[in-house]
């Protein structure tokens, strides 16, 4: 692991210790406590049973070992390894061989194929030997046609993308953004890496850099988070749903007549549906709209498209389905009852 994203990780890990010891007890709701109170308040007024919410599981990921794919080695003679200092490439060969060089975590691997493509290109641009000018177009030639699987393997083996799309066991903080920015941006630089690589950019590929991106998504987890808030937010109308619909609203205001259990749930939907769950629930939307094409973008061509649809995009739209059962319901309520929903509180 370089140095850099060890030391983010370090840093990250040290703070968290400090913000838990001085916020002890001053925590903020995050999705899963607006949703338990809006349901506990709605359950006391419509005497519903509580629910144990259970996510939707998923099929585990498959193991980045068995998606890492072996890269072709550069192989010298004698005769090469001469040929090889004239061209500046003696450095980046010895790198590969230290005892690091052989242990390279894929985000590194991906680095240095990208550095020796871009050397190999100054090479060719070089007054060289014939002789020489054939061989380093060989490499060359072999090199790009490998640099998809380094980059692939970055995707699919890399310790902290996979912490990311495995997902978090926190859910994102309400009407809070800590991290979306630094995330979007670090997703946004990989899909910049992709770009570049396609159009055999080597010199600009080997300026972004890939520990920085990883070291932000590490450091805020945002897409693993917001993973979990989609997939327990909707789980959560999934379960809850069910008994709200099965209650006929007509119910609740016998003979078109206001009723002090009516007014308490007005009260309920307007602070704690709309005012609480609604504008956190507006905030994981737009965490997902600006976040999903992103990921999707970057993993369509992997064999981890799939599974990632089934984390972020199959969750994203379930919840938006059973949001809009919710609503319905209130706005039948609102339809046959004096309830005056759409009014604004006096």
């Amino acid at each position: 692991m370089k140095f850099s994203r060890l030391l983010s990780m370090v840093l990250s890990i040290v703070l968290s210790i400090v913000l838990l010891a001085s916020l002890s007890g001053c925590s903020k709701p995050d999705s899963q406590a607006k949703l338990t109170d809006y349901q506990q308040r709605l359950t006391r007024v419509l005497e519903l049973d509580a629910i144990t919410v259970q996510i939707e599981p998923v099929p585990a990921l498959p193991r980045p070992s068995k998606l890492r794919q072996p890269l072709p080695d550069i192989r010298l003679d004698l005769r090469d390894a001469w040929a090889s200092r004239e061209c500046g490439l003696d450095q980046l060969i010895g790198e590969r061989n230290s005892g690091l060089g052989r242990v390279f975590q894929p985000s590194m691997q991906l680095n240095y194929e990208l550095r020796l493509l871009a050397q190999l290109q100054r090479c060719q641009q070089q007054d060289i030997s014939p002789e020489l000018q054939q061989q380093v177009a060989s490499w060359l030639a072999e090199k790009q046609q490998s640099i998809t699987v380094a980059l692939n393997n970055m995707l699919l083996a890399d310790d902290t993308l996979g912490q990311q799309w495995q997902g978090s066991k926190q859910q994102l903080i309400a009407a809070e953004s800590t991290g979306f920015v630094e995330s979007s941006s670090a997703l946004n630089n990989l899909l910049g890496l992709t770009k570049l690589i396609n159009q055999q950019q080597w010199q600009q590929a080997t300026e972004v850099d890939i520990e920085q991106s990883l070291a932000a998504l590490y450091q805020h987890d945002f897409p693993g988070k917001l993973q979990h808030s989609l997939r327990y937010s909707a789980a959560w109308f999934s379960q809850l749903n069910p008994q709200l619909l099965a209650i006929d609203p007509v119910s609740l205001c016998p003979r078109g007549q206001n009723t002090e259990q009516l007014n308490i749930l007005t009260t309920v939907f307007r602070k704690f549906f709309i005012g609480d769950v609604q504008a956190h629930l507006a905030e994981l939307r737009r965490f997902y709209n600006e976040s999903w094409p992103l990921i999707a973008k970057l993993y369509r061509d992997t064999p981890l498209y799939p599974a990632l649809q089934q984390r972020y995009q199959q969750p994203a739209e379930q919840l938006q389905q059973q949001l809009m059962l919710h609503v319905q319901w209130w706005q039948q309520l609102n339809k046959v009852c004096p309830a005056n929903l759409t009014q604004s509180p006096r």
